[in-house]
């Protein structure tokens, strides 16, 4: 691993560990308001496709300057950008097509992070996996919020343990870049 990569490595990896930390947050503060407080949880519910942005976007600066994942980074900025301008426009009024339109987002975030992680793989050598897991689970989620949104039968609230799974994968995602880097360290100081 060059200097470039090394650095480009440890940014991802410490993206990974802020998701993870936020990630829980979130989700504790979306299962802990849900009931008393459907306004608040409707606002954090805005936030999850809009912080997932600000995510890719710092991705896009940093690790993606270059390689092939950065068209689906760029299109998973601009598909969170539209799934919080429908989530902004439903949650107040009509919460399920706000759970509907996050599936939609959950379905196509969860594919193109896949499609990311595969490439992703390739680029680092490995330690990805998780990354491609949650991608996986995040398009079959997307599906069941999609079609449960639209049939009444889920809520904002229970969007917080999809977001407890993408911390546990982004955790594991970290834990398996810092191995790496640990290693390339070692490689690098013999």
């Amino acid at each position: 691993m060059d200097t470039i990569s090394l650095d480009s490595t440890r940014s991802l990896r410490n993206l990974y560990f802020v998701r993870t930390v936020f990630q829980v947050a979130w989700a504790a503060g979306v299962l802990t308001t849900a009931m008393k407080q459907p306004m608040l949880t409707a606002v954090l519910f805005l936030l999850y496709p809009l912080w997932d942005v600000a995510c890719t976007v710092y991705d896009l600066n940093t690790f993606s300057k270059s390689g092939s994942s950065r068209t689906s980074q760029i299109i998973n900025a601009v598909l969170g950008v539209a799934a919080t301008i429908g989530i902004g426009l439903t949650v107040f009024h009509t919460p399920i097509y706000a759970v509907a339109i996050f599936g939609v987002w959950a379905f196509g975030a969860g594919v193109l992070q896949l499609i990311a992680g595969l490439i992703r793989r390739k680029e680092l050598g490995g330690g990805q996996w998780s990354i491609i897991l949650s991608g996986a689970q995040s398009a079959l989620a997307g599906i069941f919020f999609i079609v449960l949104g639209l049939h009444d039968k889920k809520h904002i609230g229970d969007v917080g343990g999809y977001a407890i799974f993408g911390a546990f994968y982004f955790l594991i995602g970290g834990i398996f870049l810092s191995r790496k880097l640990s290693k390339s360290v070692i490689i690098e100081a013999a």
